[in-house]
């Protein structure tokens, strides 16, 4: 990103967040970036592909060997129900959005692909992390 940002002209920065944290983050005063983004309007391909990044980025399986799960979360609850619309257009069904924990966040939405579509949604979604990619080879049918 911060290479496409250099060839169009504008300036960015990648710094760590946190000590003990493996996370980077990339930032751009960029205004000719747009976040009106309509991912409706996409081929399945496309919606696939954002659906995947959109996992990656706000999505988690678990870590352990307990009850196997995928949640997708956000504090947007506009952009989670529309994450829930593109899940049922490509068959895969979902669990009601819902808030876990109101006095902690009121603003935190997450929904669950249900059990009978885990499947499907690794084989069709999938990941790139590298951490969630592989919980998908070793727990669910791919």
């Amino acid at each position: 990103m911060q290479g496409l940002l250099k060839e169009i002209g504008h300036n960015s920065w990648i710094y760590k967040e946190g000590k003990e944290r493996n996370v980077y983050v990339l930032e751009t005063v960029c205004k000719e970036l747009s976040f009106t983004f309509n991912p409706k309007n996409l081929t399945k391909e496309e919606k696939t592909a954002y659906l995947k990044g959109f996992f990656d980025a706000e999505g988690g399986v678990p870590h352990n060997d307990g009850r196997f799960y995928i949640q997708l979360v956000q504090k947007n609850l506009p952009k989670i129900e529309l994450i829930k619309e593109l899940l049922t257009e490509l068959g895969i069904k979902s669990g009601k959005i819902h808030n876990p924990s109101k006095r902690v966040d009121p603003d935190y939405w997450r929904i669950f692909v249900l059990t009978g579509s885990q499947t499907k949604f690794a084989n069709l979604i999938g990941s790139f992390h590298p951490v969630k990619s592989d919980i998908f080879r070793k727990r669910v049918m791919i």
